[in-house]
């Protein structure tokens, strides 16, 4: 009677923990997953800006994706198509790719669309930071003072993903930091909510086996050279269709909102046009 008690108890025992182990236990023991499945929506935030410091606040939002990594990895990496789901971007384009770095113009209306800012950004490929993956743009030139951005995916289980991005510019117009970094939040808010929705809609329903839910940094697609004409603004190389690189160029979605001010860094079509 004890050994068959005892058997029943590891029995019982085993069972909690297979039960524990379940992707569904995992997800519902992840408070920050939780959390944004409660939210339904992005979670706004800001940080501090440092390296180097600045007045302005770093912008970041966090959403929850319905759909497995690797779909939400292609999704962010594919710069050259931004301008078709990011709004309000006019111009996305991959320039140069290199050792899994993708040099990527990012170009949006400001003004009323009188004039416009941009900026030529290093995404980097993806890297491991503990449980995330991480993928980041850093400004390299540009009628912008300064640019970076940091996506941050992390799977919940194999049919759900955590999403954040954060992103800093600083403009060459004279507007209060506050204004700025309000923006900046609503641009990651944008950014995080159009790469979930393409992400959800793209993603293979759940049990099912595919190519896209098998967690597998997507391969490297070939550039190819495209002339530039003279006088326009950098040309693009070849696109970036799923490739393995990544990072945020949302910036431009929320400076497209700041208020109008008087300002010669900013360019106007012409003087881009001549760079």
């Amino acid at each position: 009677m004890k050994k068959l008690w005892s058997l029943s108890l590891i029995a019982f025992s085993l069972a909690v923990l297979a039960l524990s182990l379940s992707p569904r236990a995992a997800r519902a023991a992840d408070a920050e997953s939780e959390k944004l499945a409660s939210l339904g929506k992005a979670l706004r935030y800001t940080l501090k800006t440092t390296g180097p410091v600045a007045a302005i606040d770093t912008g970041g939002a966090a959403i929850l994706v319905k759909a497995p990594l690797s779909t939400v990895r292609k999704i962010v990496t594919s710069y050259g198509n931004y301008k078709t789901f990011i709004g309000p971007f006019d111009q996305s384009r991959v320039l140069t790719k290199r050792k899994g770095t993708s040099e990527v113009y990012l170009q949006v209306p400001i003004l009323n669309g009188a004039a416009h800012i941009w900026t030529v950004a290093d995404m980097s490929p993806p890297t491991k930071d503990g449980a995330d993956e991480v993928i980041s743009g850093r400004h390299k030139r540009g009628n912008v003072a300064d640019f970076r951005a940091r996506w941050r995916l992390r799977a919940v289980d194999e049919h759900h993903t955590i999403l954040k991005l954060e992103i800093f510019v600083a403009p060459k117009l004279p507007f209060p930091p506050s204004v700025v970094t309000t923006q900046l939040v609503k641009a990651a808010d944008k950014a995080v909510t159009a790469v979930r929705n393409r992400a959800q809609s793209e993603a293979p329903p759940a049990g099912a086996t595919t190519a896209a839910a098998t967690d597998v940094p997507p391969g490297t697609a070939a550039s190819t050279s495209a002339a530039a004409s003279a006088g326009s603004a950098p040309a693009a190389r070849g696109d970036d269709q799923g490739s393995g690189t990544a990072a945020p160029a949302v910036l431009p979605a929320s400076v497209a909102d700041l208020p109008p001010a008087d300002d010669t860094s900013v360019r106007r079509d012409k003087d881009v046009a001549r760079r």
